[in-house]
């Protein structure tokens, strides 16, 4: 069966998922003599007559073909994929993609890992870090891994954001925990792992950055909901675990790129804040809390503090004022739980 859309905000929008259903699904699923029909010229005729329409059942569904060209009526993958993007507002928009994801890897269409990263990062910013959730999960329909690095991290910064945008509540620490925990279990399956990734980068699952995320939102919920108590040991070892895997921490940036010291800030200030509620759960003088403060003073910080500024600095300029980067903005909302 072809994957099906529900009505989304936008006509526009319709329109577009509608046309990548029968004008690229369609046909791709078709056999070659049906394609045959569909897009050779002189068989065309075999297909517009009113009285005997062609018709295919693929499910529960019959689709009445119709004459194609491959040029001028299937949409683009790429550019179409980011009008599509761009067009979505609300979770009920959000939940075509992954039947759009599936679609296109029936299809055959492949998408690239930044339009991927995109759609990670828009659901995150809108709230629909369910939907992100079931597109991962539906990995092997979606070929949407966690194993890429910016896709990685653009996921669980949709963690961050779940807690910002309840505005600190219970509710959104404890399902932003949950978020995390699942996506961190995902790591370590079959299905997320890709070899060529692994080659280049590694196993996210060493990567200090992702797991000081998961230190950081235990911490918050510990502080903000629990007296600062750890009675589950969550704190404990993902602290545990962040301290092991420190070797493997990549601070440096460009202090003259403010983009790369902008991904440096994003990256890093969580796991800054992180470390330090941390303490005031684990203390400060325990052997736990001691090697976190010196990850901290030694390196966190005057990492973390110079991104900052290089980072403010640009946003100042006269013609970046407007548009203040996101590092920024979770920044400050960072600083008012850690203060």
């Amino acid at each position: 069966a072809l994957p099906t859309f529900t009505p989304t905000s936008s006509p526009e929008l319709d329109a577009l998922l509608s046309t990548f259903r029968t004008n690229v699904f369609l046909p791709a699923q078709l056999l070659a003599p049906q394609q045959s029909l569909v897009y050779k010229i002189k068989n065309h005729r075999l297909l517009t007559n009113p009285e005997e329409p062609a018709t295919v059942k693929l499910g529960n569904e019959v689709h009445q073909l119709k004459p194609l060209n491959h040029i001028t009526d299937e949409p683009g993958t790429q550019k179409s994929l980011k009008e599509i993007v761009d067009l979505m507002r609300d979770g009920r928009d959000w939940m075509n993609m992954v039947a759009l994801l599936r679609g296109l890897r029936l299809s055959g269409r492949k998408v690239k890992g930044h339009h991927i990263q995109k759609i990670v990062r828009k659901m995150a910013e809108t709230g629909n870090q369910g939907v992100l959730t079931s597109m991962l999960m539906g990995v092997n329909n979606t070929g949407v891994k966690l194993w890429g690095v910016g896709i990685c991290r653009e996921v669980f910064w949709g963690g961050v954001l779940k807690c910002v945008q309840s505005g600190w509540s219970e509710e959104g620490v404890r399902e932003a925990e949950k978020l995390m925990e699942t996506w961190w279990d995902m790591l370590s399956e079959e299905r997320h792992v890709d070899k060529e990734i692994n080659k280049l980068s590694g196993d996210p699952k060493l990567w200090p950055d992702i797991i000081g995320l998961v230190l950081w939102v235990r911490a918050v919920r510990s502080v903000l909901f629990e007296e600062k108590k750890d009675e589950d040991g969550k704190v404990k070892r993902a602290a545990e675990m962040v301290v092991a895997l420190w070797k493997n921490a990549d601070l440096s940036f460009n202090e003259q790129n403010w983009s790369d010291a902008n991904n440096k800030l994003m990256r890093w200030a969580p796991v800054w804040h992180g470390m330090k509620m941390a303490q005031k759960v684990l203390g400060e003088n325990t052997p736990l809390g001691r090697d976190l403060g010196g990850i901290i003073t030694q390196d966190l910080e005057p990492t973390v503090n110079k991104a900052w500024e290089v980072v403010s600095s640009h946003a100042n300029d006269t013609e970046n004022a407007k548009r203040k980067p996101r590092s920024l903005i979770v920044y400050d909302e960072l600083s008012k739980i850690t203060a």
